[in-house]
């Protein structure tokens, strides 16, 4: 990958196409209506997706497939993930002004779970920044940037999951399929990791 590419600058690239593709959904809804609102709100969040699972497989990748191009993804994947949080203040503004100024209503659920996302997600966001990790200890800041990628990719998962039962939508399979195979990486990234301390204390024993 060019070197070019990288940091703030790639994290601007993602955020301009985020912007792009988002805004290429806009003559698809109607504003006016909760329906027509939906739309938008669903397609933002598919615009955002593909950059949280580049940043939740990240390491994964690094670890099972060793190259110069998971490298620089797992060197990147902070900017992957401020970029992923920056399309889902999109998402969250169609989501408030559908609420505000449409009238929608959350049900119970729903509501408890987008608020335990976007805690983690502002959390994770903003320890994302040295101004703000600084006041954390290291252990802390690994504790809670891991608890918050999984957290967010069940929701995710669940949603879609529900999604893919009740629309049979082929964009909601396959965003479905793609985020249990991203935990499937993750599982898979910690077994090689585990299996040779097993292999020791077997030989131990």
């Amino acid at each position: 990958m060019p070197k070019a590419l990288a940091s703030w600058r790639l994290f601007w690239v993602l955020a301009l196409a985020e912007t792009v593709a988002i805004c290429a959904g806009l003559p698809a809804a109607d504003l006016h209506s909760r329906r027509g609102t939906d739309v938008i709100i669903i397609h933002s969040v598919r615009c955002a997706l593909p950059l949280f699972v580049a940043a939740f497989t990240a390491s994964s990748l690094a670890r099972l497939w060793p190259s110069r191009g998971t490298r620089w993804l797992l060197s990147n994947r902070r900017y992957f993930g401020v970029a992923f949080a920056f399309g889902m203040g999109w998402h969250l503004s169609f989501v408030a002004y559908s609420m505000l100024v449409l009238g929608r209503r959350l049900d119970r659920i729903s509501l408890t779970l987008d608020l335990i996302g976007l805690t983690f997600l502002i959390a994770m966001t903003l320890t994302s920044f040295r101004w703000a990790s600084r006041h954390m200890s290291g252990a802390n800041w690994r504790r809670l940037h891991k608890a918050g990628v999984y957290v967010i990719w069940l929701l995710a998962t669940y949603l879609y999951e529900v999604f893919a039962r009740a629309r049979h939508d082929i964009f909601d399979i396959t965003a479905l399929g793609i985020l249990l195979l991203a935990g499937g990486l993750r599982a898979a990234a910690w077994w090689s990791q585990v299996r040779p301390l097993a292999r020791q204390q077997t030989q131990r024993l």
